[in-house]
């Protein structure tokens, strides 16, 4: 009867054992950390709004070469454009470029997700992220996409979109567009004109008109209202979509801008496009003098430029034929 009422240490010491036990789990199952709730279909279905994707105005892609922003001149937003690429150059963007990236996100496949907070944004490099997209939808909508870590171990990268508060682990993208440069995105035409928007067409040489006509339901005409040919007219604006760059200038010096600048205020073609909400200025001159640092190689051709007049390229007199247009030429 003693030896019951007062049990041995070891029987004591397992009873005091479980009972810790019990507490830890209790413990563990009021304050663990939990995953998003989210069902196994959830996980692996595409999380990218591909749906609201269809229909863009912008994209800003950003990665280590640096921020690409493009338009899409289409009034209605559709994919195929054409885009333009307004920094850091204006220059037209490849034809498939944006269609491609929709699709390769359309294809996304998700391995995992995990909980969008502090530790997990700098763990998988998202607050210093690889690539970043910014898409603005036709229904004014922002959509912004970081691809994070790559991680080469197991093939995989990870992923958060601006509307969403998860990450999600991916395969990574067939198209590695964190390593796209500038040459990669353009085609060697400079512009991507939606036709169908253009108000009016105004060619100044100096500032003094040479050419100004507008169109009105898809007819072209003069300022006095008098039709020009559309044969004409067709053959004239095919050579302002062709007109393409022989080079592009890059990583210029502050002096060297200042120069080209001054250049275009004082010789130079203007190109100006109205549309119903805004109106784009092009500026071509004739390099007739040694560019600063660039010696005799681009003597002869022409300096172009956007309204900013912060990038240059550089184009051969052979493409600019139009700017010798007349009216007479059009009727």
């Amino acid at each position: 009867m003693k030896k019951f009422l007062n049990p041995p240490i070891s029987t004591a010491l397992v009873g005091l054992f479980f009972l810790l036990l019990l507490v830890l789990a209790l413990f563990a199952e009021v304050f663990e950390s939990r995953t998003p709730e989210i069902d196994l279909a959830q996980i692996y279905a595409n999380p990218i709004p591909i749906a609201e994707l269809q229909r863009l105005q912008k994209l800003t892609l950003t990665n280590k070469y640096g921020s690409f922003e493009m338009i899409n001149t289409n009034s209605e937003g559709e994919l195929n454009g054409p885009w333009q690429l307004i920094s850091p150059q204006t220059q037209r963007v490849r034809s498939e470029f944006i269609t491609k990236i929709i699709e390769n996100l359309n294809i996304l496949r998700v391995r995992s997700i995990h909980r969008y907070e502090p530790i997990n944004i700098t763990s998988f490099s998202l607050d210093n992220p690889n690539l970043s997209m910014l898409f603005s939808t036709s229904k004014n909508k922002d959509y912004e996409i970081k691809l994070g870590l790559i991680n080469p171990i197991d093939n995989s990268a990870y992923l958060s979109i601006s509307s969403q508060d998860q990450i999600y682990q991916i395969d990574p993208l067939e198209m590695a567009l964190e390593t796209y440069d500038l040459s990669q995105i353009v085609e060697a035409r400079i512009l991507a004109i939606n036709w169908e928007g253009v108000k009016e067409l105004e060619i100044l040489e100096n500032g003094n008109s040479k050419l100004h006509i507008k169109q009105n339901d898809g007819i072209w005409s003069d300022t006095q209202d008098e039709k020009i040919s559309m044969e004409k007219f067709e053959n004239f604006q095919a050579q302002i979509d062709e007109m393409k760059s022989g080079s592009i200038l890059e990583n210029l010096s502050a002096d060297q801008i200042k120069h080209f600048q001054e250049l275009m205020t004082k010789n130079s073609w203007e190109l100006k496009f109205i549309f119903n909400d805004r109106v784009r200025n092009y500026y071509l001159t004739e390099v007739k003098k040694n560019l600063p640092g660039m010696g005799k190689q681009f003597n002869g051709l022409f300096l172009f430029s956007n309204d900013e007049m912060k990038s240059f390229s550089v184009i051969k007199k052979d493409q600019l034929k139009f700017l010798q247009t007349t009216l007479r030429n059009l009727k």
